[in-house]
């Protein structure tokens, strides 16, 4: 999909009269009002980051089909040394032809003569006032088919945060600068636009030198945009459909636990430095990271066997371990940072899987997501969301987590008290899959930050989801209690705590009772999130989590909520000697819950031994009323059927559902 984006100018830097350099970086001009002017405190090391920031917004590895001209041409004209004198007829009619080529040449130029007027008229001042009412109005109209790509800038109260992708989609890179780097000048309004990041730009930032103030500027310049064709510059761009979602999937495998291991600059430089002297021929074409506790960590380079060692830092982690990582040529984008760079810190997720680098300069920070390999894009293969929150959010629970955080700009899950925990992590990483906001991986926190002005759609779902969900419509989907026992299961390493539930689950393989059956098992903590999944499919034994999860993970994820919630009720249950007896209890739950999802309050009455029903008979025992119960409700009343409020059903709870 074609869309516009409209600026007022091109950014641009230049140095003013009194010799500082002004950046302005112009922002996306139909989007929010972002205001901020500030001069850069250690200007150079931002340069830096930025121009890194650069490099990956203009990379693209993907691999590319070779030039084979220059051998086509030998080709040829040793198959013309192999002609006869036939060949002599046409040589000798060759002027003709090149006469009568000199003038079709003459005709096209005074064609270019009538047309150069005609292209005035079209890049005139009146076609690019039409121009612009016409993505207006499309922007109103039809929405899906206006829709922005550039890279991203959110001004918050601590910081100023960038982020883009690279052409290829692999690399996601960000750039974070600290309030305290920033000496503000003016007024400041806080948000999220794109900016215009141009290859000009980054000439300039080049210059950036340490004893020449720099200034940042980020604003519209004026949402009307109706001062003449030389003062805007529109950009065309493919949009890919689902732009979101990458960002979405950087985020929630950041959430997604991983192996942090600190390494000196000085070890990651040499590690680039041999992957740019030479160029491999042969597989394995992979960085072999050895982590073994309380002993600096070992890189090896593959096929060449080059070993590195880390000479500072050792490795703090409980167990050895060792990953291997492809694409490793997309973390050059971070090589000029390197000698001046305070620290390096890298975050794996498993190999084969996406890692994190972080690198920061007097304060400035650059941090870096690769996905598995280079083919392997953000977008398109990983399904790190629903690892991400398990919970359940109503609308409700989502309109008010929005309001917090719009308001706040920044919290964490506990900071909205009229939620749950988990419900408060399901509502915010629904507002992050519909670019409404980010998990800040930096300080493990959600950010308000709207990639667009509206929500965007939640992208269609792939064959695996599709396939899970009829899985668990069919009722393919058997959790296994704590005191079941089964060999499927039993070599796999426990890895529960006191903030750590285990789920173990037979899942079926397809929709049919003949479909076989796989043993899963998922590790939640209390906010919902998957840490741990492991399955006996062949497409997880082959992929692991490097493709996503697979189709059975999905299903028992689906339903993972309702079970984590009644793993918390039944431990509740157990420290309270006067609570309800559900067992063998049928509940019925209808009209608009406003408390607790439907989904919440069947998962805690089935694992507290009771039942739920979706249609009321004389075999139930309790119906739990809404707002604008129906039909339900009266024949509950006629078959005197005990009614409750919410509130009466989550006294039987003890005050609370979770």
């Amino acid at each position: 999909m074609e869309v516009t984006q409209s600026y007022a100018r091109p950014s641009q830097a230049g140095i003013d009269d009194s010799g500082a350099l002004r950046m302005g970086l112009t922002a996306e001009a139909s989007r929010p009002g972002v205001q901020l002017t500030a001069q850069i405190l250690d200007c150079r090391s931002y340069a830096r980051v930025m121009l890194a920031l650069y490099n990956v917004v203009s990379s693209d590895l993907r691999s590319k089909q070779k030039d084979h001209s220059g051998y086509q041409k030998w080709v040829e004209e040793r198959y013309l040394e192999e002609l006869d004198t036939t060949m002599g007829a046409k040589l000798r009619a060759l002027p003709g032809l090149q006469e009568k080529q000199t003038r079709l040449k003459g005709r096209l130029k005074n064609l270019a003569t009538e047309i150069r007027p005609l292209e005035g008229t079209i890049q005139g001042r009146e076609f690019y006032n039409k121009r612009y009412e016409y993505f207006q109005w499309l922007r109103k109209h039809d929405r899906d088919a206006w829709w922005v790509l550039d890279p991203v800038v959110s001004v918050h109260r601590d910081c100023v945060v960038f982020e883009v992708f690279s052409l290829d989609e692999s690399s996601y890179g960000r750039v974070t600068v600290p309030w305290e780097k920033l000496d503000v000048l003016g007024e400041v309004r806080y948000g999220t636009t794109n900016v215009d990041y141009s290859s000009a730009l980054a000439d300039e930032m080049r210059r950036i030198r340490s004893y020449r103030p720099a200034f940042l500027s980020v604003a519209a310049e004026g949402v009307s945009i109706a001062t003449g064709a030389g003062e805007r510059v529109e950009k065309k761009i493919d949009l890919p459909p689902t732009w979101v979602r990458g960002f979405l999937q950087v985020q929630s495998a950041a959430v997604y636990p991983a192996i942090e291991v600190q390494f000196s600059p000085e070890t990651i430089a040499e590690v680039l430095a041999a992957l740019q002297s030479a160029r491999e021929k042969t597989g394995p074409r992979s960085l072999r990271f050895q982590l073994t506790p309380g002993e600096c960590p070992t890189i090896t380079i593959e096929p060449w066997g080059t070993v590195i060692k880390e000479r500072v830092h050792k490795f703090t982690g409980d167990t050895a371990t060792e990953i291997r990582l492809w694409g490793r040529r997309r973390l050059l984008a971070f090589a000029d940072l390197l000698p001046h760079a305070d620290s390096v810190t890298a975050r794996f997720l498993g190999t084969g899987m996406p890692s994190y680098w972080s690198i920061t300069l007097d304060g400035h920070r650059f941090d870096i997501g690769v996905s598995g390999w280079t083919k392997n894009d953000w977008s398109s293969a990983a399904r790190f969301d629903v690892l991400a929150a398990t919970g359940q959010a109503s609308d409700g629970d989502i309109a008010k987590a929005s309001q917090e955080l719009e308001k706040r700009l920044k919290l964490v899950p506990e900071d909205i008290t009229d939620l749950s925990t988990e419900t408060a992590t399901a509502a915010l990483q629904r507002l992050c899959a519909t670019g409404m906001a980010m998990y800040d991986l930096a300080d493990s926190c959600y950010r308000w930050r709207q990639l667009l002005p509206f929500p965007a759609p939640v992208s269609e779902e792939d064959q695996r989801s599709k396939l899970a969900a009829r899985i668990v419509q069919t009722g393919g989907v058997s959790f296994l209690k704590d005191t079941d026992e089964d060999e499927a299961f039993s070599t796999l390493t426990a890895r529960t705590d006191d903030t750590t539930f285990r789920f173990r689950a037979w899942v079926r393989g397809g929709e049919t009772r003949r479909e076989a059956k796989f043993a899963v098992t998922l590790d939640l903590d209390n906010d919902g999130r998957v840490r741990f999944a492991s399955c006996t499919c062949s497409f997880f034994k082959r992929e692991k989590l490097r493709k996503g999860p697979c189709a059975h993970i999905l299903a028992a994820v689906a339903l993972a909520s309702q079970q984590l919630l009644g793993a918390k009720a039944a431990k509740k249950t157990e420290a309270s000697a006067d609570a309800f007896d559900f067992t063998d209890k049928t509940f019925v739950f209808t009209g608009a819950l406003t408390k607790f999802t439907r989904e919440q309050a069947e998962g805690i009455v089935v694992q507290r031994g009771g039942k739920a029903s979706g249609s009321v008979s004389k075999n139930t025992h309790y119906l739990v009323a809404g707002d604008k119960a129906g039909s339900k409700l009266t024949k509950a009343q006629e078959l005197k059927i005990p009614v409750m409020t919410e509130d009466e059903f989550l006294a039987l709870m003890g005050g609370s559902i979770a």
